[in-house]
C-alpha cells in the first residue's frame, strides 16, 4: 500500500531524528528537531556534514550557530538582535529632556508665585519695583520656552530615528524571508506561512502543501555547470510563479526544491494539480542536452493536506514522506494516513 509505505517512511524519519539526538544527548527543543531533520534528510549537504560531525553533548550555542548560519526557520528569530539599545538610549534622552522641561516650568511657577507674593506683601512697591519683577518673570519664562523648544526638537528627531530604525528592521526582516537567487520567499517564509495555516483565526483546513524537487540535480550540475543550473532554477521559479493563483504561496526551500501552499485543494484534485505543475515546466522550459537533442527537467512531487496533519511540523513530515515516495516510483504522491494514495 502506497499510503502505508509513506506512513512507514514518515515514522522512520521521526525515529531516526530522535535516535540521533538521543545519541548525541541533544536537548529536545523543537528547533533542534528541525535542525536534525533537515540535516538527516540530506537536502543540504553542507548542513548534513556539520551536524553529522558534531561531538557528543554539543552546546546549544553551537547548535543555534549552525541553525542560524543555514537560515532554518526555527532559528531565524535568534539571529535578530534581542536588545533594543538604540531605542532605549533614545527614550532615555527624551525622558531627560522632558524632565528638564518640567523642571523649567516648575521653576517658572515658583518665580511667578514669589513675585505675586512680593507684590501683595509690599504695598509700597512702585513702578520701578514692578518692572524689575516683570523682567525677572520674563527671563524665567524665556528659559522655559527654550526648554520646550529643545524638547520639541528632540521629540521630532527621536520620532524620525525610531521610524528609520523600524524601516531598517523591516527591510532586514524582508531579506531573511527572501531567496537570493530567485527572489521567491524562502524556507523561513514557508515556515511562517505554515504556522499561519494553523493559527487561531486561520482557516487552513482545505489547503495543501506540495513539495517539488528537480530530479537528478547533482548530475545536472556536473553536466551543465553551476551557472547554467542557476539560470534554469531562476526560469523554473518564474514558470512556477505564473502557474499558481494570486493568493497561493510559492517558496524556494533548497537547491532545486520548491514548496507550494495552495488553498481549496481536495484529495481528488491533488494529482491533477501536480500534473499541471509538471506540465507547466515541460511546456515552458526546454534546454539543450546535446548537439541534436533537447531535454526537460524531471520533477518529484509530494503533497499533504492540512486536514490530515495537526501541526505545521507534521504537515511538513507528511509532505516529505510523500516526496520520498514520488522519488521512488516516479509519480506524484499524496500522503494519506492509513489509506492508499
Amino acid at each position: 500500500m502506497a499510503g502505508e509505505t509513506s506512513k512507514r517512511a514518515w515514522d522512520r524519519n521521526l525515529q531516526m531524528v530522535s535516535q540521533h539526538m538521543a545519541r548525541l544527548e541533544v536537548s529536545g527543543l523543537p528547533r533542534n528537531y528541525e535542525l536534525f531533520h533537515e540535516a538527516l534528510s540530506g537536502a543540504d549537504a553542507a548542513l548534513s556534514r556539520e551536524v553529522l560531525a558534531l561531538p557528543a553533548a554539543p552546546s546549544q550555542a553551537t547548535l543555534d550557530e549552525i541553525g542560524i548560519r543555514h537560515r532554518l526557520p526555527g532559528f531565524i528569530a535568534l539571529a535578530i538582535p534581542a536588545g533594543r539599545g538604540h531605542e532605549i538610549r533614545l527614550l532615555s534622552e527624551l525622558r531627560e529632556k522632558m524632565a528638564s522641561g518640567v523642571a523649567q516650568k516648575q521653576g517658572f511657577t515658583r518665580v511667578l508665585e514669589a513675585v505675586a507674593r512680593s507684590l501683595r506683601e509690599d504695598s509700597d512697591a512702585g513702578p520701578r519695583d514692578i518692572l524689575a519683577e516683570i523682567e525677572y518673570l520674563s527671563v524665567s519664562l524665556s528659559d522655559a520656552v527654550v526648554a520646550e523648544t529643545e524638547l520639541e526638537a528632540a521629540l521630532k528627531d527621536g520620532a524620525e530615528r525610531i521610524t528609520k530604525a523600524e524601516r531598517d528592521a523591516s527591510a532586514a526582516r524582508a531579506v531573511t524571508l527572501r531567496d537570493r537567487l530567485t527572489a521567491l520567499p524562502n524556507h523561513a517564509a514557508l515556515a511562517e506561512r505554515l504556522e499561519a495555516l494553523y493559527g487561531g483565526d486561520a482557516d487552513g483546513r482545505d489547503a495543501a502543501l506540495f513539495l517539488v524537487t528537480i530530479s537528478d540535480l547533482p548530475e545536472l550540475v556536473r553536466t551543465y555547470g553551476e551557472p547554467a543550473i542557476n539560470r534554469i532554477i531562476r526560469k523554473t521559479a518564474t514558470i512556477f510563479r505564473k502557474a499558481i493563483k494570486k493568493n497561493d504561496f510559492l517558496a524556494r526551500i533548497g537547491r532545486g526544491d520548491f514548496a507550494f501552499v495552495l488553498k481549496d485543494v481536495s484529495r481528488d484534485s491533488v494529482h491533477p494539480i501536480a500534473e499541471r505543475l509538471a506540465a507547466s515546466l515541460a511546456d515552458n522550459l526546454v534546454f539543450a542536452a546535446s548537439d541534436r537533442a533537447t531535454a526537460t527537467l524531471g520533477l518529484s512531487i509530494g503533497a499533504a493536506l492540512t486536514r490530515d496533519a495537526f501541526s505545521p511540523q507534521q504537515l511538513r513530515l507528511q509532505a516529505t514522506a510523500a516526496l520520498e515516495m514520488s522519488k521512488a516510483n516516479g509519480r506524484p504522491a499524496l500522503f494519506i494516513p492509513g489509506e492508499t494514495a
